[in-house]
């Protein structure tokens, strides 16, 4: 089987002004109020990605609060300021893909310079403001988790079978939440990635796991956006303010492969051939440009590349013909063999090699037919060697009835 290329994802994602929406990101919102419970006017809100250190800057309503949106998923730091108030921060705030994260901040009256800061580097934070139930994979946990996902295919799809609520049956349907397959959205990136004839997942438009950044899951009480009852959307990385890269190869080898059941014939093991490589790698990092960017925020890119290269085959059992039977004796049949230009049953079961008025004969096959087919009498293998096509024919006399050609090719 010839190796497939995976498809070569390349995306570049900055804070640039050029950089347009898309529906994986998600909201963070919240009231500032005072000591009292009151709500504080005129707030300084300071909202800072941690991974390239974009930032958001709001200043809380008449009624404290604020919000910020189209933000992509990654760790957050939440710093507000208020004049008489202690400065309060909360850091490393992990926003999920889809998200709305709310924080309800209660300032403290400052009695010295100081700043409050509270750390939620143990957890994500608590959906409260909708009753969607949804489940959230790092790319630690894609690539850490004991899902072979890499042993048949390349699917990161493979996580399903990690989320509560979503079935896999014997032919790949995927159901979420109790659903039908056909309630499951596919997305990435928020462009839609599913198979409408198959009601699935488009197989060639998963990305690499190098390029996944997060792996999600929802299931019930799903906004109308997203039309379905469940709903599987991968987001993919983006560059830091840091290069970081990494090399990947994951081999399967049939040397390594444990024996079979039945792969004992004639005193020797056998095993199917298999070689199968998925290599590749990614790097990511920031766009230096400055005679472009003149002060603008600088953008980050993120490449991915994977290629597979698979070679295997498959072991067949086959019935080959005894000798007798190449000789054109069939009694050890059952049934009876049918002369097909009389429909009268052959005497004996035997078919004649010479040829026979009335009675349609079996020629001997070619030689070079002979030297590639097995002719064992019990249970053995006799491997095909030939990798070129090999064509046999053999053209009788214009005057024989029994005109035959056999054509067989051999890999």
């Amino acid at each position: 089987m010839l190796g497939k290329l995976s498809t070569l994802f390349f995306a570049i994602l900055s804070s640039a002004p050029w950089a347009i929406g898309q529906s994986t990101f998600g909201d963070i919102l919240g009231v500032v109020k005072d000591p009292s419970q009151g709500t504080v006017l005129a707030a300084q809100v300071v909202l800072t990605r941690v991974e390239d250190k974009s930032e958001h800057s709001a200043t809380t309503d008449t009624d404290g609060t604020f919000h910020f949106v189209n933000l992509r998923p990654g760790h957050y730091d939440l710093l507000i300021s208020a004049t008489g108030f202690a400065e309060f921060k909360i850091s490393s705030a992990q926003l999920d893909a889809r998200q709305t994260m709310r924080f309800d901040v209660a300032l403290k009256l400052a009695s010295a310079a100081q700043t409050i800061e509270v750390g939620i580097e143990s957890g994500p934070v608590i959906n409260t403001e909708n009753a969607t139930i949804g489940d959230s994979k790092s790319f630690q946990q894609i690539t850490s988790l004991p899902v072979n996902y890499r042993g048949t295919t390349t699917s990161p799809l493979a996580m399903l079978a990690t989320v509560p609520g979503a079935q896999q049956d014997a032919n790949g349907n995927v159901s979420v939440g109790g659903g039908l397959p056909s309630q499951v959205q596919y997305s990435v990136d928020g462009s839609s990635t599913v198979n409408i004839r198959q009601n699935g997942a488009l197989g060639n438009m998963n990305p690499s796991s190098e390029l996944i950044g997060e792996f999600k899951v929802t299931q019930f009480n799903n906004n109308a956006e997203f039309a379905q009852l469940g709903d599987v959307t991968i987001s993919t990385k983006s560059g830091t303010e840091q290069f970081h890269g990494s090399l990947f190869e994951y081999t399967q080898n049939s040397a390594f492969d444990a024996a079979v059941w039945g792969s004992n014939i004639n005193g020797k093991t056998l095993k199917p051939h298999k070689v199968f490589h998925t290599f590749g790698g990614s790097l990511g990092g920031p766009l230096e440009i400055s005679k472009l960017m003149h002060g603008r925020p600088r953008p980050f890119f993120f490449a991915d590349y994977e290629g597979n290269r698979r070679r295997y085959s498959t072991p067949l059992f086959l019935f080959v013909p005894t000798a007798a039977m190449r000789a054109g004796d069939f009694s050890a049949l059952s049934s009876p063999l049918m002369d097909p230009f009389t429909g009268n049953p052959y005497p004996g079961n035997k078919i004649p090699s010479a040829p026979t008025r009335g009675i349609a004969s079996i020629p001997p096959p070619p030689a070079c037919s002979m030297a590639i087919s097995p002719r064992p009498t019990s249970m053995s293998v006799q491997p095909i060697s030939a990798r070129k096509p090999t064509i046999c024919s053999r053209l009788p006399p214009p005057a024989t009835p029994t005109a035959m050609m056999s054509v067989s090719t051999a890999r």
